[in-house]
């Protein structure tokens, strides 16, 4: 029995080993790219792990690398906080009151299917070319994402359910609180998981039409004198500030979101 447990608690769970898969792929792929570039001599097209390294060496020993961080991360994520509580709060009203959600659904519809970097332009005439252009151009990517999800989760709450709640004495706040806004965060936090790329794009889109700094305009900047190695060094920090903030959030998801795991568990007991 002993022997049993010991040899349990030395064996790796899942979880252990899909990282260790991920870090392992992640090796190789990083290894056939250098070798790759190397053998067939495309570093100018493709780059090179070195190069890339050799550029945020250089990015981080000049200040550059956080100053352009702390600009990009400020203008996503104010976009991002700005875009979630609008898109939420829409969505959950529309999705409530659906007569008035009927009434506006077309016309959001028709601000959704416009092609959004046409409008950073015009973002750039309002707002300027400051970090105020960021924000709101990132904003309103985020707010698009997370109200159609929120909108679509609030209108699937169970009505009998509501009208039951109401019989036995709740009252609108109640319904809110107890119902409604428990059953449409699992859509929110979706939406939410969704839009969070989308305000680094759209800090990223703002920085590439007018700025002076900033990781999006690192990356304009080395577009601009062909340098690749810059170039994949500015899409693999953001892809690294991407991975960090949805793991970030898929925890403050989890803790959220416990009851939901609560009761699978009354549920499987039962």
């Amino acid at each position: 029995m002993s022997a049993i447990s010991h040899a349990g608690k030395g064996a790796f769970t899942t979880a252990q080993v899909n990282i260790i898969l991920q870090v392992t792929f992640v090796i190789f792929v990083l290894t056939l790219w250098e070798v790759t570039a190397r053998s067939l001599n495309t570093q100018f097209w493709t780059s090179s792990p070195l190069a890339v390294v050799q550029a945020l060496i250089h990015w981080g020993r000049s200040g550059q690398l956080g100053s352009d961080l702390r600009i990009t991360l400020t203008a996503a994520g104010l976009g991002f906080v700005i875009g979630s509580l609008a898109g939420g709060l829409v969505g959950f009203v529309l999705g409530w009151a659906r007569r008035l959600g009927d009434l506006f659904e077309p016309f959001i519809l028709a601000l959704y299917t416009l092609p959004k970097i046409a409008l950073a332009p015009l973002f750039v005439l309002w707002f300027g070319i400051g970090v105020t252009n960021k924000i709101m151009f990132s904003g309103m990517l985020v707010f698009f994402m997370v109200f159609f999800t929120t909108y679509q989760g609030t209108r699937q709450v169970d009505r009998d359910l509501v009208e039951n709640a109401r019989l036995l004495g709740a009252n609108r706040w109640d319904v809110w609180t107890k119902i409604a806004i428990p059953y449409a965060s699992i859509w929110v936090f979706t939406g939410i998981r969704i839009g969070l790329p989308y305000s680094l794009i759209g800090a990223i889109v703002g920085e590439f039409v007018a700025a002076e700094a900033g990781v999006g305009f690192r990356i304009k900047e080395a577009t601009s004198y062909f340098d690749t190695g810059a170039v994949f060094a500015g899409l693999m920090v953001l892809m690294s500030i991407s991975i960090l903030l949805l793991g970030t959030l898929k925890l403050i998801e989890r803790r959220a979101l416990r009851w939901q795991d609560a009761r699978g568990a009354i549920a499987n007991d039962s």
